[in-house]
């Protein structure tokens, strides 16, 4: 039996540099599975923490006051097993050079299954549960809303979508990795068709809008409310929190900017608009660190360390996520499909000389 080489007019294999690129894309997406993963593990630490401490077994069930204990317990312990399965997965990976798609579509199925028992209950049962019984969180300006309306829609669109919206970002890409992970293991990938990644582009962009929506309306109404400078009190509608409304205001401003571009570029991707997004999402990133949080939940007072570490991670999903599709959408429109610089010269060789450069030469006989 005989194989075949394919060689390039340096004499080099370019079947070898193929193998280096999958290699690479395998490397590339078992190590955001990790870190798609890392970035939620403070939220379910948080819930879990938030639920069991100094619960007794007999309360779990809550009462008519009490949103159930035992349903954020299971929350915080399906989020563990989501995070726990898909980190054990890209270590394999990433550390072992192990792949095993069959264990990677187990952890994404985990992660589709038990991500919608977390999304239902800590983004629409508990909320709604909190609201209707007077619960905090949500948290009103000291004195509460002047009018009816505010309170309704601060409640509706700063807690109940903003919520729904950041937990569908986190939990949804970081669902999204793990199958990207299986797809590129069994080679079902067509990195040079863009038309997926515009369509999720599109898709986080459409809750990256939402939730700045959400921010801009508690900020707003608090702004108008109780005026300028550091509030008595803190108003927190998760994922907001506000001490300097101002503040709060410009971060639901940065927040619904960006979703607004990322839309624009997922229906015109130009090379300027997804560098746009690219640059942006930096930006982003470091406003929500420096001051959505280090400003704003750091200055609520040391008992929000928690939550300050919970929502640092959940805004890196927010600023990340939409700028990855943006940097596929990319690679597949301008690098011809292949992120890999190696794999790119190769081709490149071969585009410009016709592929002239490309020669088929036969290896030795393997018996």
């Amino acid at each position: 039996m005989s194989t075949e080489l394919k060689m390039d007019a340096k004499g080099k294999d370019v079947s070898s540099r193929k193998g280096y690129g999958k290699q690479l894309d395998l490397l590339r997406a078992g190590s955001l599975v990790f870190i798609s993963s890392l970035v939620v593990l403070p939220e379910a630490l948080q819930v879990w923490v938030s639920s069991n401490l100094n619960t007794q077994l007999s309360d779990l069930a809550g009462d008519s006051d009490t949103y159930p204990p035992g349903l954020l317990m299971g929350s915080g312990a399906a989020e563990m097993v989501i995070i726990i399965t898909s980190m054990l997965t890209a270590i394999g990976v990433v550390f072992f050079n192990y792949n095993n798609p069959i264990l990677t579509i187990g952890s994404s199925l985990i992660s589709f299954t038990f991500g919608w028992y977390v999304f239902i209950v800590n983004a629409v049962s508990s909320p709604i549960f909190n609201f209707e019984n007077n619960n905090a969180p949500p948290l009103e300006p000291l004195g509460g809303w002047a009018t009816k309306f505010r309170e309704e829609a601060t409640f509706y669109m700063g807690y109940l979508v903003a919520s729904m919206a950041i937990c569908a970002i986190a939990l949804g890409f970081q669902f999204f990795t793990n199958l990207n992970l299986y797809r590129i293991q069994t080679g079902s990938v067509d990195a040079a068709d863009a038309k997926p990644s515009r369509i999720r582009l599109g898709y986080y962009s459409f809750l990256v809008i939402l939730l700045g929506a959400g921010i801009l309306t508690v900020a707003g109404w608090t702004r108008v409310q109780e005026g300028e400078g550091k509030l008595p009190r803190q108003v927190i509608y998760p994922p907001t929190f506000i001490v300097y409304p101002d503040v709060a205001v410009m971060s639901g401003l940065w927040v619904l900017l960006y979703g607004l571009v990322c839309a624009v570029a997922s229906y015109l991707p130009s090379k300027e608009l997804l560098l746009t997004v690219e640059s942006l999402s930096v930006l982003l990133w470091l406003w929500a660190i420096f001051f959505h949080v280090m400003t704003q939940v750091a200055s609520a007072g040391p008992g929000f360390s928690g939550p300050a570490i919970q929502i640092a991670g959940l805004f890196t999903a927010v600023c990340f996520a939409p700028a990855y599709f943006s940097r596929q959408i990319y690679i597949a429109k301008y690098l011809d499909g292949n992120a890999n610089s190696i794999t790119d010269s190769t081709h490149q060789e071969s585009v410009n000389m016709g592929g002239r450069n490309s020669v088929t030469m036969p290896s030795k006989d393997v018996v």
